[in-house]
């Protein structure tokens, strides 16, 4: 693996939060670290209508790894990442010869800057939680406790190119700070699709053209299951919107539901939508917070899941990394 081991401070002072005022070139924006990748064994060969294709929980030296909320996996297995602490973490999956995940290779990692080019200073302005690529290579991010959408060009400015505005979504303000915009996806006609988490039953779902300059109304609502709430999407290869819905109680512990959104869905505007659940992760399946999903095509034509979790930064939680493929192409 190519990488180079840095201190917390080092990576603290001279990657995250560099002043925009350097003149790096887009390479040396990005910080490599060694990220260690222990495989994790879903104890099934299948769940439900997803079929394992390997498990890693990952691990680094660096306080900074950690918190990921969105996941992009692009052409030849590079995947992008961004973590709840405006942090983008670039690496490639390693895949063996019968497509199983079993490792990660070449990670860097660089801090997320403002429409200034400038760090993020402030707590509340630097909750990025869902990541997802546009038609044109651009990514955008939505964030959470100050609720917006910002827009990156990471492929042409590098990791620390100024953002964005992103569509202005209406009714945002009212979200609650923690459990506001936590998922994008991009429909067939190139428009973002912006989920809240919710946990009330419902969530709002706004459907905003990139170019819109007037707030944007919700003009769907997602139907969750009982004590659930929306913490990704994604487009799928062959159309429609996977996405992960999340529980946790004190008791029962953590569970995820995979499900899947047709394209149908959103003909009818002003609609309650439903999912179709794929697969429910629950005990014995070891189960943390999962906030990304990254849907890809499989060189057999089928559909992949890559879905992280959110350790919060904390010892009792892990960073995993799930691999899955769908059983056949839901309607």
């Amino acid at each position: 693996m190519r990488a180079w081991v840095l201190g917390l401070a080092l990576l603290a002072c001279a990657c995250a939060r560099a002043s925009s005022g350097q003149t790096n070139t887009i390479e040396e924006q990005w910080r490599a670290i060694e990220v260690t990748a222990t495989p994790l064994d879903l104890g099934a060969e299948r769940v439900g209508r997803l079929v394992f294709r390997g498990g890693l929980v990952l691990t680094a030296e660096t306080g900074w790894f950690g918190g990921f909320s969105g996941i992009d996996v692009l052409d030849g297995d590079r995947f992008l990442m961004i973590s709840d602490r405006a942090d983008w973490f670039e690496g490639r999956l390693l895949l063996d010869e019968s497509g199983t995940l079993v490792g990660v290779d070449d990670v860097r990692m660089a801090g997320i800057r403002d429409e200034s080019g400038e760090p993020y200073d402030e707590r509340n302005d630097s909750d990025s939680e869902a990541l997802t690529q546009l038609p044109d290579g651009r990514f955008a991010v939505s964030f959470e406790q100050r609720p917006r959408v910002m827009i990156y060009d990471v492929n042409r400015d590098g990791p620390f190119g100024a953002a964005t505005a992103g569509p202005p979504l209406a009714g945002v303000a009212a979200l609650p700070p923690n459990a506001s915009l936590e998922a994008l996806a991009v429909d067939a006609a190139g428009n973002l699709i912006v989920g809240a988490e919710g946990g009330g039953g419902t969530t709002p779902i706004w459907i905003a053209a990139l170019g819109a300059t007037a707030p944007i109304e919700s003009q769907h609502a997602y139907r969750l299951g009982l004590g659930y709430s929306l913490t990704a999407m994604d487009r799928g290869p062959d159309g429609g919107l996977y996405a992960i819905e999340r529980f946790y109680a004190p008791v029962i512990g953590a569970r995820a539901r995979v499900m899947f959104i047709p394209d149908a869905a959103f003909e009818s505007e002003g609609g309650v939508i439903s999912g179709e659940e794929l697969a429910l992760l629950a005990h014995p399946i070891a189960v943390d917070n999962f906030e990304g999903v990254s849907a890809v095509r499989r060189p057999d034509g089928g559909t992949r899941l890559y879905v992280i979790s959110d350790d919060n930064f904390s010892p009792r939680q892990r960073t995993i990394l799930y691999a899955f493929d769908v059983e056949s192409t839901p309607r």
